[in-house]
């Protein structure tokens, strides 16, 4: 049960950061106006390539670089349409089907083995595939189907790129704005939001992109300052966090609670005015509001410790001034300052042709899957043989988690989808005005919801997809239980081979905490002796455990989602990682404020439970048998608290 209520969570939850309204909006214009050119010129069947090419390639706008965008979403146009015209040759004749299916599925897979774009090109690839290789309606000659998906793709990039000179670097600083938006959310929220590692995730996505500039920018130093003091008051604001339940004072809590809403707020702020700097005023007035509240804080000095206030409002001015000042990102930088500059694709799809290499296996798992949807399509003459092997392509990952999550969020989103669907054609028929609207309202959903929320894109796929099937005359009504049951039958397929060939990213939960203990053991044990970073070992100690503490989100969020046995329950790996989090940001906040030194006799006791704490955990790993650890006594302190706690959660106790 508690499997299926994780599943369930995740499933239904939304990453807010990333939900953007502006490139959806724009984008399903554009398919709009193609469906509506295609219907105007009376050539409905026009509409299915033009409106895939269009939806398909913006999904795979990977922002950031107007350069890169172009040349990402240009290849994936090419490459989509080269599959489109594939399926459609081979649609009559079902041996060479299945022949030719083979080496596509598997290279499609591969693909992931050159980056997170690469492998959305190749599932978009393998979708075209299926779809023109078993649309029962007949459609345009292959070679018009592919010309006219490749058409839509063209378009769609054209538009997305034509404000390559006016709107200065928008994409890397849309990157930014998600970082900042996420820190935002998490100031409404949670202390375990403000401490969790996705903000550190998205921090790097967008200095990653700043790889692209030419040392002598003006730009890239601008983007710097952004990427540098973003950085700082990510970390003062762990530190901030990390004392909040510790002020008993409940005025000067409100206080505290009041502060880190404002920087929210101003964070907030930042990110629309990144985006439209004509919402500067916005930020401004953000900005006068956190300095009121700053004011009370300080005034509680011996409750809310003025150097933590420091870490964080002295690099949010900063961020504030750098985003609402001038931009030096004139028209000459937003188009001559990127490079091509790209990692070559040969070595990195070599480095991964092993048989038990994760992407190496998730192509030979895909491809089996897909053979096996492609043959009971045909062997059950399901009058839309494309929807199976079109789902397989959607939900294989290479992990069993992923895989998982991709299944139910599929299902779920397809329920949905073909629920609202029918609904509003049991209600009202539209014409082909009132179908075309329908299907960039889809195409909107998907594009709004594609990071955030995979069940809420489905939604919008699959109205997109049938919407766009009625209008050249696939009545909807008539095929929606046979979607349902593709679509539920695809993902039993798919769960069987990936429990046949498994590769469990969770498997490893008790060695990664481990290895997060011992980081922390380094780092707590210079600050708990306030040992100074005049050598730079504390930042790196700090770096190193700020490292392994991604690694252990992703392999906990990977064991919640895997079925099977767990030598550490996934919710006790949750709460024990949730404590060393707070351990960590207590760290940090004591660095920050220079208050952390305690006598030799509780420094010694502390480490010796840390280290045994590390011990434990790889006993479990290694299955070996432990025993309970009783209680030690208690040292008063906060830091020895959180690790008391840690081995409580060990023993059962909590």
């Amino acid at each position: 049960m508690s499997l299926i209520n994780e599943i369930g969570r995740g499933t239904i939850a939304v990453e807010k950061a990333q939900i953007a309204l502006t490139n959806p909006l724009r984008s399903s214009v554009v398919i709009l106006i193609g469906v509506g050119c295609a219907i105007g010129v009376g050539e409905p069947l026009a509409t299915l390539p033009l409106a895939f090419g269009a939806l398909f390639v913006q999904m795979d706008d990977p922002g950031g670089p107007f350069s890169r965008r172009a040349t990402v979403m240009l290849w994936a146009s090419v490459w989509m349409a080269l599959a489109t015209l594939v399926g459609g040759l081979v649609s009559n004749d079902f041996a060479t089907h299945f022949v030719i299916a083979i080496p596509i599925a598997f290279v499609c897979a591969y693909a992931s083995a050159a980056g997170p774009r690469a492998s959305l090109t190749g599932v978009l690839c393998l979708v075209c595939f299926s779809i023109f290789s078993g649309t029962p309606i007949e459609l345009l000659d292959s070679f018009t189907n592919a010309e006219l998906l490749l058409l839509g793709g063209l378009l769609q990039t054209l538009v997305t790129i034509s404000p390559w000179p006016l709107r200065r670097a928008n994409g890397i600083r849309s990157d930014f704005a998600i970082f900042f938006r996420g820190l935002a959310h998490a100031c409404s929220t949670s202390n375990l939001e403000i401490i969790s590692s996705s903000h550190a995730t998205r921090l790097q996505l967008a200095i990653d992109d700043l790889a692209v500039y030419e040392n002598d920018s003006k730009g890239e130093l601008w983007f710097k300052r952004l990427a540098d003091n973003g950085r700082e008051v990510r970390f003062g604001l762990l530190g901030l966090a990390a004392t909040r339940d510790e002020i008993s004072n409940p005025t000067s809590r409100k206080i505290m609670d009041d502060l880190i809403y404002s920087v929210g707020d101003v964070f907030q702020s930042i990110a629309l005015t990144l985006v439209w700097h004509w919402r500067h005023q916005r930020l401004l007035a953000a900005r006068e509001r956190l300095l009121i509240i700053e004011g009370k804080a300080r005034a509680r000095a011996q409750e809310i410790d003025p150097s933590l206030i420091d870490a964080v409002i002295v690099p949010l001015l900063a961020l504030a001034e750098t985003a609402a000042g001038p931009w030096p990102l004139g028209r000459a930088s937003g188009i001559h300052f990127f490079d091509s500059r790209r990692k070559p694709l040969g070595p990195m799809l070599r480095a991964h042709w092993r048989r038990n290499d994760v992407f190496f296996l998730h192509a030979v798992r895909l491809t089996l899957s897909f053979l096996v949807a492609v043959s009971l399509a045909q062997l059950l003459d399901l009058p839309h043989s494309y929807w199976m092997p079109m789902t397989v392509a959607w939900i294989s990952k290479p992990d069993l988690s992923g895989t998982t999550m991709r299944i139910v969020s599929r299902i779920f989103g397809t329920l949905l989808g073909v629920f609202l669907i029918g609904l509003a054609f049991s209600i009202f028929v539209p014409n082909d005005l009132g179908l075309a609207l329908i299907i960039g309202f889809g195409g909107f959903v998907v594009l709004v919801f594609l990071f955030s929320n995979y069940a809420l894109a489905v939604t919008g796929i699959t109205i997109f997809a049938l919407t766009l099937f009625e209008l050249i005359g696939d009545p909807v009504n008539e095929t929606i239980g046979m979607r349902i049951v593709s679509t539920v039958t695809a993902g039993v397929i798919v769960f069987i081979v990936a429990l046949l060939i498994p590769n469990r990213s969770g498997s490893k939960v008790e060695l990664v905490l481990s290895e997060m203990v011992n980081d922390l053991d380094n780092y707590s044990d210079k600050i708990l002796r306030s040992i100074d970073d005049r050598n730079g070992e504390l930042s790196s100690d700090r770096k190193n455990l700020l490292h392994q503490r991604d690694l252990a989100a992703a392999a906990i969020t990977a064991a919640t989602y895997e079925v099977g046995h767990h030598s550490m329950r996934p919710a006790d790996a949750t709460y024990l990682f949730n404590i060393l989090n707070s351990a960590t940001a207590w760290c940090v906040a004591a660095e920050i404020a220079h208050t952390s030194a305690i006598d030799i006799a509780a420094h010694n006791q502390i480490s010796r439970e840390v280290a045994e704490l590390r011990a434990r955990l790889l006993s479990i790993h290694n299955n070996e048998a432990h025993l309970d650890r009783g209680h030690s006594s208690k040292v008063d302190h906060p830091f020895h608290q959180l690790i008391r706690n840690a081995h409580l959660i060990l023993n059962k106790d909590i």
